[in-house]
């Protein structure tokens, strides 16, 4: 074939693919076609719904019994634990970020001994879809009972996201849920998976459940004794007179 007939075949030929593109690109946005891609982004959801529960849905008891105490104030939320004042874990918010402020209620410990994070960046205020953080550089900052400190690296990573609606049990019904991990891992080392700690939220109803290979605790009941909670070496001193001794 001569090189004017090919280069005049090529050129018809690159005619009617781009004819064919622009036909079927009108369908999909014409009225006779629908169009398959959502464009626009879901609206971010304020988290701090799905953290603090409405008042009137606590304190509650499961496998764990836990009682919610919110200061606005403050802009501080705290959740006493086995019916202990002084087994606590507090978290606090601004505008941007909800923060671990304290846990005050390890695991075996009957000496009062606590801890907080350095960054303690916990879950963004707004949330749409997933939504993970790695703070490599976060120290732990080990408090004993006559409030003594102890720093160390501690890096975490966390990870977050809304799943829909659906029946949550016991006294919550049904309820979209906020579906909180928090891995810590070694320094300069991979996370390990059975590192992995989750805590559960439903929307207005607040923190009903938590899982780890540790174990596992609910506390979606309605019922049990309204708690007041102890002090931790974080405390302004303004507000101890409102707290227990």
């Amino acid at each position: 074939m001569p090189a004017q007939r090919r280069r005049t075949s090529r050129i018809h030929d690159f005619e009617h693919v781009l004819a064919a593109f622009i036909f079927a690109t009108s369908l999909a946005v014409s009225g006779c076609g629908r169009q398959q891609v959502q464009t626009v982004p879901s609206a971010a959801t304020d988290t701090l719904t799905f953290i603090i529960g409405d008042q009137s849905l606590w304190p509650r008891r499961g496998t764990q019994f836990q009682d919610q105490i919110v200061d606005r104030l403050r802009r501080e939320v705290c959740w006493v634990k086995y019916r202990d004042a002084r087994k606590f874990e507090c978290w606090r918010w601004d505008d941007q970020w909800i923060y671990h402020e304290v846990d005050h209620a390890l695991d075996g410990d009957s000496t009062g001994r606590s801890y907080r994070f350095s960054d303690g960046r916990w879950l963004p205020r707004r949330l749409s879809g997933v939504w993970t953080l790695d703070l490599p550089r976060n120290r732990a900052i080990d408090l004993a009972p006559d409030c003594r400190e102890r720093s160390r690296p501690f890096p975490y990573r966390m990870r977050a996201h809304i799943d829909p609606a659906r029946e949550l049990g016991g006294s919550i019904g049904t309820r979209a849920t906020l579906l909180l991990e928090y891995q810590p891992y070694a320094p300069g080392q991979p996370a390990a998976p059975d590192t992995v700690e989750r805590f559960s939220f439903a929307e207005g109803a607040g923190w009903y459940a938590w899982e780890s290979t540790r174990g596992s605790a609910r506390f979606d009941v309605l019922g049990g004794p309204v708690m007041t909670r102890g002090r931790w070496c974080g405390d302004p001193a303004a507000s101890l007179s409102t707290l227990i001794p």
